[in-house]
Formats: C-alpha cells, structure tokens, sequence
C-alpha cells in the first residue's frame, strides 16, 4: 500500500486529465510548431516539391524544447526555425547545400524577388505565418502531462512519414550530391574538348542555365530544333549527346572546366589542370562572360584561379552595349552578349577560348518584354498553357542560340568550334514540370567550324 501511494501522485502528474488546459496547450503547441512553420512551404508540397520529413521532425524537437520557455525565447526559437526551413528550402529546390545559400545572403541586394508572382506570394506568406505566431506563442503551449508528450510525437512522426510517402517518387529530382567514388564524365570530356583546341582555330563553351534534357517527345523535339537551326548547321557540323549531373550551377562549372566532381569552395589558388590554364599554356587568351554580379558565388575571385585571364561580368558587358533584362536575376541580356564576343573574336590575333556562363534562363523566368517572354509561343498551344515556365524557357534558350547563330553569320567570323552544355536540370517548383527533364542529365550540343561549308 505504501508503495501505492507513493506512485499515484506521480502517476497523475505524468497523465494530466485529457482535457481542459492540457488539450488547449497541446492543441496551440501543434499549431505553432507542426503547422504553421511548415504552413509557407505546404503548396508547393502539394505541388510535389522536395521531401521534408527531417524538417517536420526537427519541427517537433524544436517546439518541445522551446515550449518550456518564456514567450521572447519561443518567439527568437520560432524565427530561427523558420529562417532555417527556408533556406533548406530553397537549397534543396536548386540542389544546393546550404552552405552556399548563406555564402551569398549578403548579396541579396542584387535579387528582384518582386520580379516574380510565386516569390511575391511565398514571401506574404511567410510574412503572415509570423505574425500569426507571434500571437499564438503568448498562448499556453508547455506539454504537461505524459500523454501530451506521446500525442506530439505521434502527431509529428505521423505528418513526417505522410510527407516522405507523398515526396518519395520524386525525390531523385531534389538536392542530387555526387556520392564518393561516383565516375566522372563530362561534356568537355565526351567530346574531346582539349583536342579541338589546335591553336588554329578558337574554342568556346557556353553554359546554359537550367538547360536540362527532356523526357517528353515534344519538348526533346524542340530543343533539338532550337541548336539545330538551318543557320547554325550552314555553318557548323553538328553532334549531340548527354552527361551526368550533380548540384547546382557552380558545380556544373567545375564539371566542365576542370573536369571533377566538386565546388568553387574548393579552388583556394591556381589550378593547372582546369582547361582555362591548360588553354592558357598553350598560347590561347582566355576570356569568361557572365551578365550577373561577379560577386555572386565568388566568380571574380575563382575565375583566375582556374585560368581565365580577363573576365567580364554584368557592369562591364551592360557598359559594352548589351541590353538590361529584368528578372528576379536581373543582369545583362543573354541575346546580346554573342555579339560582343564575336566582334572579340574578329579582332584577335591570337587563338581564344571563351567562355560564357548564360544568365536570363535562372528560375523563375518572369513574363516581360525585356526577355521577349510575354506571350510565350513556343511548344504549342496546349503545353504553353499548361507549362508557362517551361515555355518561358524554351523562349530563352531560342533567343541564346538565335544569337549564336547571328555571331556564327558574321562575315568576319572566324573558325570556332563551340560546345553548348546544360548545366543543370531546370528546378521547377511543379513536380509535373520537373519530371519532364531528366533527374540525372543534361544535354549537351557541340558545333565544329566547317570552312568549306561557311564559303558557300
């Protein structure tokens, strides 16, 4: 009996009644730590976006231990946690670890989110689901009670495995990491890229942003068409192919210019072996475009490391001539940036390798004027209704090799062999849209210089 009696008090301590305020505190504990941080983030789950199943359990872990605290400690926990999920968010839509989401958190400045409706709607939602918390966290929400620990645990382990079996199918598609050992292979690998560079003639590169291979006949059969025109095969021999992918565009840049899995993070001085500095050393002048910041992801910094000799970026090419085109990457226009190079390319006298990192396709690509993007008529009328990001795309990407085409037309235009390369499949925040691209390659396109057929 003695024993008894010591054990109910506990007993009824660890198993509060199972109403009154024991369920109002678990009911706004669920609201404030299950819902609503997860809440912004909903739609496009709905929509098939990347798996989050950790991210609602540290949701969970988070919120017990922030529930035993006063209010300014909960409302601090909930604003980390929620600055948090969003920058695993968005790393992991654009296959980025989230290391280099906080390299360039200084650089936001340089972002027009507003550019964009989805950025617009995201961003209100974010905002609302924070003022709302910063009600609610003044509300009782401590877990007493043994049964309201085992409820919230349920209730967060229940929500994190409906999200792993709803996001599982398309989980290839998200935050792909080149594993340990994984075989190397590249476009300036599959095509014998070094080999073309003879000293007689130039070479360039062109990095396609967001340029990932289709999956869906129709869509595969206008890329094809777009780096296949009449005018780039009048003067160029044309061959195609596929390569792997991993992460997002700096890597793709790695990949091709100093053929190896891995990240400008890496490149702390120069780099022999990378393909600018092996140009280089055999008397070719290298030069790399790119129309957005050169601060972003630390391009000024690491492009002479690998061997570029002169770099031109956003300011300099806009000061050149080229047009502005607003985006939420708002920078240089990718149509006008063929021509400076090939009135570059006119005026050598020295063998070139060029390089040229395109801006305007960087998700979302925005509706304007500016990108010729209003309107979008490019796959039919029926994708183009169904896929107006996808379109807008495709509408670059006609633009970009329409230039090229024009700077290969020159009549000064001298011998080039240019290889055009993805790199990276295009993140759409619909899984429908994302699945229509392969979650593992990238095209590419190579155009080799015929003299014979340019003279006629």
């Amino acid at each position: 009996m003695l024993y008894m009696n010591a054990i109910k008090p506990l007993a009824s301590r660890a198993f509060a009644p199972a109403g009154g305020v024991g369920l109002a505190a678990f009911l706004n504990w669920a609201l404030c730590w299950i819902i609503l941080p997860n809440l912004p983030f909903l739609p496009i789950t709905v929509m098939g976006g990347p798996m989050r199943a950790s991210e609602i359990m540290l949701c969970g872990a988070v919120g017990f231990a922030a529930s035993w605290f006063g209010y300014w400690v909960r409302l601090t926990a909930f604003f980390g946690l929620l600055f948090y999920l969003t920058l695993v968010f968005i790393a992991n839509m654009f296959n980025m670890h989230i290391s280099m989401i906080l390299s360039v958190i200084a650089l936001v400045l340089d972002l027009r989110p507003a550019a964009s409706p989805e950025y617009m709607v995201g961003g209100g939602l974010l905002i609302l689901v924070l003022a709302f918390a910063a009600r609610q966290l003044r509300k009782p929400q401590t877990l007493h009670g043994l049964q309201w620990i085992i409820a919230a645990a349920a209730l967060t382990y229940t929500l994190a495995q409906a999200d792993y079996i709803w996001a599982r199918d398309g989980s290839t598609a998200y935050n792909r990491m080149a594993p340990v050992g994984a075989p190397f292979t590249s476009a300036t690998r599959q095509t014998g890229f070094l080999t073309l560079a003879d000293g007689k003639r130039n070479v360039m590169i062109v990095v396609v942003e967001a340029m990932g291979l289709p999956t869906e006949a129709t869509l595969r059969e206008r890329l094809d068409a777009i780096w296949t025109r009449p005018e780039l095969s009048e003067r160029f021999a044309i061959s195609q192919g596929s390569t792997t992918f991993y992460n997002s565009t700096t890597k793709g840049e790695i990949r091709e210019l100093c053929q190896r899995w891995g990240d400008y993070g890496e490149i702390t001085g120069p780099q022999p072996d990378c393909l600018p500095a092996i140009l280089a050393r055999r008397g070719y002048r290298t030069h790399a475009f790119h129309g957005f910041s050169p601060k972003f992801f630390d391009r000024d910094q690491w492009y002479p490391l690998i061997g570029f000799e002169q770099t031109s970026f956003r300011d300099t090419i806009e000061a050149e001539g080229a047009g502005h085109c607003p985006n939420v990457f708002p920078g240089a226009c990718d149509r006008d940036i063929p021509r400076l190079i090939g009135r570059d390319l006119a005026a050598a006298k020295e063998p070139q390798f060029i390089y040229w990192l395109t801006l305007n396709s960087h998700l979302p690509v925005v509706a304007n004027a500016e990108l010729r993007t209003e309107n979008c008529r490019q796959l039919g009328a029926v994708l183009d209704s169904d896929y107006p990001q996808v379109c807008r795309l495709f509408a670059v990407w006609d633009d970009t090799a329409a230039a090229l085409a024009a700077m290969a037309s020159r009549p000064d235009f001298p011998p080039t062999d240019i290889l055009i390369v993805g790199d990276h499949m295009p993140p759409f925040t619909q899984q429908k849209s994302r699945l229509m691209f392969d979650s593992a390659k990238v095209p590419w396109v190579l155009l080799r210089y015929r003299p014979s057929r340019a003279a006629t």
